[in-house]
């Protein structure tokens, strides 16, 4: 190991060093009062320098660990949104588990280890380096999903999770291996210049088209998208609300920025091939998604088959496979984590006045609006965002998305996924009258503090805003264009 990759590994050095910090600490100081804030302040300070570290330390357009990981301006902006959403979900997280008396130094550990997972995966440039960020990442979901220990339904959802998960990695790592052993390498660049040569040649092209398709399923299932969804309701309804923010939001984001970069480079020559296959993924996941969401009653169990919709359109994005489609499909996830984060932060605010428990049924928000007015309106405005209503900004993620689909001829795609926004508008809105119209629930209880309030309020000038700074955020996105 040189020096210089020291350096370049310094983002992920510091969340290593935060993530034993705050196990050494939880040990050491279990009895001080103040023990679990500091902590939170350990992690949140290790968040912020290894974001220092990421933009101003490590320079770009350089590799480390002999060419293992790669750091530019495309890993830049998805390690920036990263960051930003990891703050939040930490801080937002603390009163939730304090409140339910499991508030332990293990959660902050799996977080910042999680993460660690997240950026190796999205500064990833070799198989060796993306399934190990991969797994690391994954491991510390397993446990979290499971973290409420004492609640079957997170045992069951942790347990579930898990059997899947392992599955999926099997496979995963079973089609990474016949790329390997057919390529005779583990980095993108040579494994696209042997992939070019096995078709020019037609050598080999059935068996490295199964380990295509067997890396893409292990993939999917990361996402969260048909027919490898089965597991994201059930794990969203039985994890703690906080961990169930951060499984909608920090994980995907990795994972679709690891999808963009492995179709468009290792892959670069089965465009033919994968255009298919994220052509009928794509269409299910819209369908089903927006279909599913519709009879729900539980917040959190609607919110997993909403993600599979909108990774759906996601998905729309990056298959058209030119310059525009990666534009939409990276302010499409941009947008989409800020309005989920506001969403989960206004119900992080939500609890029975008579039990002290946080309001998950759809219900049990009847009347908010004379109870709470910032938070009612608040919350009718994530979900307008993503809904797509203008002038919102989920309006403008997914206007890309369908112009990129029209100029690639995609008609039919474009007229599903207009279809089933309609479909995803008739469902928040549901939630939306409980909240204006209905009668009050008297048992509805409000707690916002000073910094959650400033979360939303930022989300909501995002949300509501975005019009104003959208050329200068989609210049951002430009320059951090994927280059091969």
């Amino acid at each position: 190991m040189e020096l210089n990759d020291i350096k370049l590994f310094s983002p992920e050095i510091a969340l290593i060093l935060g993530s034993i910090f705050i196990l050494l600490y939880g040990i050491f100081f279990k009895n001080d009062k103040d023990s679990y804030k500091n902590i939170l302040y350990i992690s949140l300070t290790s968040l912020v320098i290894s974001f220092y570290c990421s933009v101003y330390l490590v320079d770009l357009n350089t590799t480390s660990f002999n060419d293992l990981l790669e750091n530019d301006s495309y890993s830049l902006f998805f390690k920036v949104i990263v960051f930003s959403g990891s703050l939040v979900i930490i801080y937002i997280s603390y009163n939730y588990l304090k409140d339910l008396n499991i508030l332990t130094p293990e959660f902050f550990f799996l977080i910042l280890l999680s993460l660690v997972g997240v950026l190796i995966l999205i500064s990833s440039r070799n198989i060796i380096s993306m399934f190990l960020g991969l797994e690391l990442q994954s491991i510390c979901l397993y446990i979290l999903a499971a973290y409420t220990r004492y609640d079957i339904k997170s045992s069951e959802s942790g347990v579930k999770y898990f059997v899947m998960g392992a599955l999926s990695s099997g496979i995963l790592l079973y089609g990474l291996s016949i790329i390997f052993g057919f390529t005779n390498s583990t980095d993108f660049y040579e494994i696209s210049k042997s992939i070019k040569y096995s078709i020019d040649n037609n050598e080999n092209f059935l068996i490295l088209s199964i380990g295509f398709v067997l890396i893409l399923c292990g993939l999917f299932f990361k996402i969260a998208v048909v027919p490898f969804h089965m597991w994201a309701p059930d794990v969203y309804e039985g994890s703690a609300t906080p961990i169930t923010a951060y499984f909608t939001t920090i994980p995907k984001v990795g994972a679709i920025a690891f999808l963009i970069k492995f179709l468009n480079i290792p892959f670069e020559h089965y465009y033919n091939a994968w255009f298919q296959i994220l052509y009928l993924v794509s269409i299910i996941s819209l369908i089903l998604g927006s279909i599913a969401a519709v009879n729900q009653n539980n917040i959190k169990r609607l919110l997993a088959y909403s993600s599979i919709s909108h990774m759906g359109f996601i998905l729309i994005g990056i298959l058209t496979g030119n310059e525009l489609g990666i534009k939409s499909a990276q302010l499409y996830i941009s947008i989409y984590m800020v309005s989920i984060l506001g969403i989960f932060t206004c119900l992080l605010c939500l609890k029975n006045k008579v039990n002290g428990i946080y309001l998950e049924n759809i219900k049990s928000y009847s009347g908010l609006l004379k109870k709470d007015s910032f938070l009612s309106f608040s919350f009718a405005i994530f979900l307008f965002s993503l809904a797509g209503l203008p002038p919102l900004s989920g309006f403008f993620g997914k206007l890309y998305i369908l112009i990129s689909a029209i100029e690639s001829n995609l008609y039919l795609l474009a007229v599903i996924a207009v279809i089933t926004s309609i479909i995803s508008a008739f469902y928040y809105l549901r939630i939306i009258k409980v909240m204006f119209f209905d009668n009050p629930v008297n048992e509805i209880y409000t707690n916002i503090s000073v910094i959650s309030k400033l979360i939303i309020v930022v989300a909501l000038i995002i949300s509501i805003f975005l019009i104003i700074f959208l050329s200068d955020f989609l210049e951002i996105i430009n320059e951090s264009l994927l280059a091969n």
